[in-house]
């Protein structure tokens, strides 16, 4: 049996419009290209809203998240403080193992040089491949595996809480997640939405096709409308997970997949099938199985991990280690850009004012005010 959401010939011009989100052979990974093409924002109005987080000010260290292409607001920064000795800090969202994703970022961050003297963009890397292969290409790149800047305190166990479910899968309905892997689990949730910049009937028929093909035992914890999902907050994410046995990651490639984290830090074991991205960065191998990529396998998998019975605390505690080493690294590194190490903020974790996945959504007006503010005279 297939899913109708796993057969993209299905959706025919859909599936050629959204190659890599269709999983598509050979047009997926030459979809990258198209990034090549894309031009810089230089006049975003300041009203926008934007993800980012200022790392420090003196020297000025900004996250950008990829939103707009191609290196979301830097250009616009680094136009509007020309003379200001910006770094810049680009995480990836999606593998760059793929070379023309990485051809077409190496193109972009030497025009980014080019049109910004003064500035330096650093490309953080999701898994060594991904560094490799941009340090090739002439890219300033480091590795920082975005998983650790997940918040765990978002992400608990819940004691006590029943577990319904097998397994839970939380990601975006979607072919590239290949959710009819896990179509012979006897029972598991899904947590999930739909991409945004897609049109209502694409929704809708991606929705209606998903729904129609749930096995019994299956169910979408979201709320649902006639043509869309409803998304949840972490709370309610959380609260998900307590209710499974085991998280889902069956992905064949993608980026380095939140989820993937934050079953492991409200203390769910992790079956995943090989992929490329970087989800395996913070898997051991007592709370993560790799299986693969067949739906007896997932079953088997699931089952097995669901007899190991592990403690939920356990399985944070073990995966909290492997995140606290890299987040050191991390801290290292941010002192060298600022060249000395800064006082630990409160909670002892960073060396550096911290947000949820280093994405604070404020006005662009509010970002440039905060950073005059430190560089006018008072």
């Amino acid at each position: 049996m297939r899913w109708p959401i796993d057969a993209p010939g299905r959706f025919g011009w859909d599936a050629v419009r959204n190659p890599y989100l269709f999983d598509v052979p050979a047009l997926g990974s030459l979809s990258g290209l198209v990034d090549l093409f894309v031009r810089p924002r230089y006049d975003l109005p300041s009203e926008t809203i934007v993800p980012g987080l200022f790392l420090s000010h003196d020297p000025p260290i900004f996250c950008c998240q990829p939103r707009p292409k191609p290196f979301g607001v830097a250009h616009h920064l680094a136009a509007r403080f020309p003379n200001v000795p910006f770094t810049f800090l680009h995480p990836l969202t999606h593998s760059l193992e793929r070379v023309a994703f990485a051809i077409s970022l190496a193109v972009q961050h030497r025009r980014f040089r080019t049109a910004h003297p003064h500035a330096r963009l650093i490309v953080l890397a999701n898994t060594v491949g991904e560094e490799r292969l941009l340090r090739r290409l002439g890219v300033d790149v480091h590795l920082a595996p975005q998983n650790m800047f997940v918040d765990e305190t978002m992400y608990v166990p819940v004691p006590d809480q029943p577990r319904h479910f097998d397994a839970i899968y939380n990601a975006q309905i979607a072919p590239i997640k290949r959710h009819a892997l896990a179509r012979m689990v006897p029972s598991c949730a899904y947590v999930t939405k739909l991409f945004g910049t897609w049109s209502p009937r694409l929704k809708r028929a991606q929705l209606e096709g998903f729904v129609r093909a749930l096995p019994e035992g299956h169910v979408i914890l979201n709320p649902l409308t006639a043509g869309d999902v409803v998304p949840l907050d972490h709370i309610a994410v959380n609260a998900a997970m307590a209710s499974a046995h085991v998280g889902l990651c069956l992905s064949r490639i993608e980026g380095a997949m939140y989820a993937s984290i934050e079953y492991l830090l409200a203390g769910l074991p992790v079956v995943t099938t090989r992929s490329k991205g970087g989800r395996d960065h913070f898997s051991h191998p007592d709370t993560t199985l790799i299986v693969d990529d067949d739906p007896r396998a997932v079953r088997d998998g699931v089952a097995a991990m669901k007899a190991r019975a592990l403690p939920p605390d356990y399985v944070r505690a073990t995966t909290l280690r492997l995140v606290a080493a890299e987040r050191e690294r991390f801290n290292t590194f941010t002192d060298g850009l600022r060249g000395h190490a800064m006082a630990r903020a409160s909670d002892g974790r960073w060396s550096f004012a911290y947000h949820h996945k280093l994405s604070r959504y404020d006005t662009l007006a509010a970002f440039e005010a905060e950073l005059r503010n430190v560089l006018t005279p008072h």
